[in-house]
């Protein structure tokens, strides 16, 4: 806002604003805001994505986790061996290889296998199935 809206004290309802400056501003902000907490956890420097960085004992990731596809276990493993390795010797990978917020929002492997598994418990929980440990239950999202 200009100097002169804060001095004149004009209200926001005056000032005229197209419909697409306003939900461009709100879209921006919180594009923004997720990427700069994507960059500052640094995960992105050693490599990994943030599906990657998931609790895998959890007891709905370990259900996941058995379901992927071979090839994208071993690439999970390879990025979490490495990410493990660069930490110990306390390096980042070259700039060149960071993962961008661009394609960590594109390769979220982990969200359909995760649906898949919630909407499974959710329906053995609306057919009270009695044979479950209450751990197996998305702490949250089911109850």
């Amino acid at each position: 806002m200009s100097k002169i809206f804060r001095f004149a004290k004009i209200p926001a309802r005056f000032i005229k604003r197209s419909e697409s400056q306003k939900t461009s501003n709100d879209n921006n902000w919180s594009y923004k805001m997720k990427k700069l907490a994507f960059n500052l956890s640094k995960f992105n420097q050693y490599g990994l994505y943030t599906n990657d960085v998931l609790d895998s004992e959890h007891p709905l990731m370990e259900e996941v986790l058995r379901r992927l596809p071979k090839n994208v276990l071993d690439a999970r493993n390879f990025r979490m061996i490495r990410a493990m390795q660069l930490d110990a010797l306390k390096v980042y990978l070259p700039k060149e290889k960071w993962i961008t917020f661009e394609q960590d929002q594109e390769y979220r492997y982990l969200d359909p296998y995760l649906r898949e598994v919630i909407e499974e418990r959710k329906e053995i929980y609306n057919f009270g199935c009695a044979n479950y440990h209450p751990e197996d239950w998305p702490a949250g999202l089911v109850k």
